[in-house]
């Protein structure tokens, strides 16, 4: 019996040797899944044998040690007890020599430390920072976010974004917007000089050409000799061009500001042109055929100068012996003749059966001053067709010609619409 208690003793005590065993195994268990266990120390046959272990962080800790931006933990005073690569190559120190120093000692201003702290109480964590290196005349700007471990760890963890570049780029933009604003105030100061100096010409300089006009039709020219009357005329001709000049050089740069824009009856307002243009649309005997035209929203007066030019031009430039016809119509599912353009457009077409342009003259017609013919064979300064596309350009669409020699000519009109 005495026999059979010591068996059962042996028994209990190889029992609670082996639970002992387990608890602790469970205990390491438990470690490595937590992650609190880096390396075991196991005896074999009395030799201590070091096993590292590749716990379920290992990849979270390789890519906070490759991340892009720093990467430090801190205890609650500042004391840094971990920094990345990234950190410590802003900082032009190795890492080894900025842990165990406090993170304060790389700002540029150390007070900046404590209300960094005291903010996350009330949940402020981000901010702006400059931060100095090895050589501390080199600072840089950057944006650092705080976390607090706590409860599950004493420490905060601090991701640091460097600004230099963007600072750069925020630089250039801030210098490049004053360099902006100084065109502008440039160009303002010169649309006034402009604007004084079309003052100049459409007053000081019409007066005199006005009098040199009434007084060379005083003169009686049965008194001069026939060389003298002959200059007396190409005279008083010369001051009405230059005359006409004025008026249209002035007319072209009223044009050239920006003015209310209304929705307009594009219909109503070539009904006004034609009665403006009555005399030489009679004595050409020229038909203005006019189809369904829409609602616009434009400068009233400049649409009318618009059609005004283009309707003359073409009766101007039409067949001498064959009246002009013009048909001014809505050009409905037509393709944009502006690649990738995403704003979409109303088209307005005037067609005549006038004397077309060869394909070469095409490109010159919208430039100021340009003539195709000479003076002696058509009137006119070379503005009309200048002033019609900056009326366009005005309204933020555009103007386009097609032309054939003999045939006609079709000038394309393209309104945004609004």
């Amino acid at each position: 019996m005495e026999y059979n208690n010591k068996n059962i003793e042996s028994l209990l005590k190889e029992i609670a040797s082996l639970k002992e065993e387990l608890y602790e195994s469970n205990s390491i268990v438990d470690a490595i899944k937590q992650g609190d266990v880096d390396a075991l120390v196991v005896n074999n046959n009395g030799v201590p044998q070091l096993y590292s272990l590749e716990t379920a962080d290992y990849t979270f800790r390789l890519l906070i040690e490759k991340f892009g931006q720093g990467a430090v933990s801190i205890s609650k005073n500042g004391l840094i007890l971990y920094c990345n690569d990234y950190f410590a190559r802003l900082i032009e120190l190795p890492s080894e020599k900025i842990i165990g120093n406090y993170l304060y000692e790389y700002f540029d201003d150390p007070d900046h430390f404590t209300p960094l702290i005291e903010a996350m109480k009330y949940g402020v964590n981000t901010h702006e920072i400059v931060f100095k290196t090895l050589n501390e005349k080199k600072i840089f700007p950057a944006y650092i976010a705080l976390t607090d471990f706590e409860p599950s760890v004493q420490g905060i963890g601090i991701v640091i974004t460097d600004l230099t570049e963007k600072k750069k780029h925020e630089e250039a933009l801030i210098k490049h917007h004053k360099e902006l604003e100084e065109k502008i105030h440039e160009l303002n100061r010169i649309n006034s000089n402009l604007e004084e100096f079309i003052h100049v010409i459409s007053h000081d300089l019409k007066e005199p050409l006005r009098k040199i006009v009434m007084h060379n039709t005083k003169i009686d020219g049965s008194y001069l000799s026939e060389t003298d009357a002959k200059s007396m005329n190409v005279m008083k001709l010369s001051a009405l061009r230059l005359n006409s000049l004025v008026d249209d050089l002035v007319s072209y740069s009223s044009h050239t500001a920006q003015e209310e824009r209304l929705e307009i009856d594009l219909t109503a307002v070539i009904a006004e042109v034609k009665e403006d243009l009555e005399i030489i649309i009679n004595d050409r005997k020229a038909r203005i055929e006019t189809g369904k035209l829409p609602l616009i929203k434009a400068s009233k007066v400049q649409m009318r100068q618009l059609f005004s030019n283009l309707i003359s031009n073409a009766i101007k430039y039409s067949k001498k012996e064959i009246p002009p016809i013009i048909e001014i119509s809505q050009i409905e599912n037509f393709k944009s003749e502006i690649p990738n353009q995403s704003t979409k457009f109303v088209k307005i077409q005037i067609r005549d059966n006038g004397i077309g342009m060869e394909q070469n003259h095409l490109i010159k017609i919208f430039t100021i001053f340009q003539r195709l013919h000479a003076k002696t064979e058509y009137s006119g300064n070379g503005i009309g067709l200048a002033i019609c596309k900056k009326i366009m350009e005005n309204h933020s669409g555009y103007i386009t010609v097609e032309s054939e020699l003999n045939i006609g000519t079709t000038f394309n009109l393209f309104f945004p619409i609004l």
